[in-house]
């Protein structure tokens, strides 16, 4: 059982990490993204948030609440070495894939630029692709080389995939998620180890209400445009609590 000052170091550390990424932004010169490209999403309107064109930070609460994930990313490590089957290695890279989706997702909705928008996703690849690959290692007992040139391999072709075909990344993620859940699932079936799915549950329950929400904020049909109240930042908030449990359940396999 994790003592509360194994959690000290990692949620002073979340802190840092996301002050200086706000203090950074905040001190960048207000039409610094002007002369950027944009991200794609422009056109159409950027989630219900209104862009505030003449600060460093155009969507404040879509910023501010990515950084959830940080600390998310920052307890994962402290758990890290909790894991009989999860090596701690893993819980590591788990746990960076998450960081990255924050300070990533704080980048794109402070910018709403093309490359703030590949950092958005990326991060999210990271993550699915981990969840992917951990589940194939399981199933066929691959080598840990083995293991990594795939997940690599993955995240390269995803990346790319963002460069060449923008407009299909969030439904590439999606596929990902799906497959490397329905893996998991065979996984569970075929190995029949004792791992406690109810967390898996709860994160995919709270993934799927924030969803929900990301839907009815995207398509306006709940917007509050000058509210710091936004739907797109309780997506972020309660995926960022589904990782945790996502985590926990990797971690509970005995």
């Amino acid at each position: 059982m994790n003592k509360i000052s194994d959690f000290v170091v990692p949620i002073l550390t979340a802190i840092l990490i996301s002050g200086l990424t706000i203090a950074v932004l905040l001190l960048l010169n207000p039409n610094i993204w002007n002369n950027w490209e944009p991200a794609t999403c422009i056109k159409t309107g950027c989630f219900c948030e209104s862009a505030k064109g003449q600060s460093p930070i155009r969507q404040a609460a879509n910023t501010y609440s990515s950084l959830t994930y940080v600390f998310s990313g920052m307890l994962i490590f402290a758990y890290a070495s909790k894991g009989k089957r999860l090596p701690a290695g893993y819980s590591y890279l788990m746990g960076m894939s998450i960081i990255v989706i924050g300070v990533g997702s704080a980048f794109y909705h402070a910018s709403l630029t093309f490359i703030g928008q590949f950092f958005d996703v990326f991060g999210m690849f990271l993550l699915a692709a981990f969840m992917l690959v951990y589940a194939w290692e399981r199933i066929w007992k691959l080598r840990l080389t083995t293991t990594l040139w795939l997940y690599l391999s993955l995240n390269v072709f995803l990346s790319w995939l963002q460069f060449a075909i923008p407009d299909t990344r969030r439904y590439v993620f999606a596929i990902v998620l799906v497959i490397a859940l329905i893996f998991e699932y065979y996984f569970r079936v075929k190995d029949k180890s004792q791992i406690e799915a109810r967390f898996l549950w709860i994160g995919v329950g709270l993934l799927t209400v924030a969803y929900i929400i990301w839907i009815l904020d995207n398509t306006r049909i709940v917007c509050f445009e000058n509210s710091l109240l936004q739907g797109h930042a309780i997506w972020h908030i309660l995926g960022a609590i589904s990782v945790l449990f996502l985590h926990r359940y990797y971690v509970s396999e005995r």
